[in-house]
């Protein structure tokens, strides 16, 4: 499990909508998916984009529901497209999405990492590691999406 600040200390979309690149609109997930980026991979939000591909966030249900399997593949395709990062905005359409639940997820927030080792050609790929809140691995995805234009 990569190191992570707390929950309290990073970054809330919802309470944050309004910072949205501009062009982009927040999707309404947002507003089902409490996500909490890490403030070390959220510079793009506030203008400053790191230039690395990596996302991190902790996530869960807005409603309060513990996490189970299918609250994992919503966590899988929850995050901005890891392009945000590199200062890339806009829309990235999912073209193909794989997610390997490993195990089922023990309650509380579970830590989400999107990395991104190829954003050419007009695609992005994107891995997903989702950890639950023992710091197991519960999950892993891999996407392909069109780049933001």
């Amino acid at each position: 499990m990569p190191d992570a600040p707390p929950v309290e200390e990073c970054f809330s979309v919802a309470e944050h909508r309004d910072l949205a690149p501009p062009g982009v609109q927040v999707p309404g997930l947002s507003l089902r998916v409490d996500t909490r980026l890490d403030v070390a991979t959220a510079g793009w939000a506030l203008g400053q984009p790191s230039g690395e591909p990596v996302l991190r966030a902790w996530m869960r249900f807005t409603d309060g529901r513990e996490p189970d399997p299918l609250a994992l593949l919503t966590f899988a395709d929850a995050l901005p497209p890891t392009s945000f990062a590199m200062g890339n905005f806009g829309w990235a359409p999912t073209v193909q999405l794989q997610v390997l639940v490993r195990a089922l997820p023990a309650p509380g927030w579970c830590l989400v990492e999107a990395r991104s080792s190829e954003l050419s050609g007009g695609w992005v790929d994107e891995d997903y590691r989702i950890w639950d809140s023992t710091g197991r691995l519960v999950a892993q995805s891999r996407q392909l999406a069109r780049a933001p234009r």
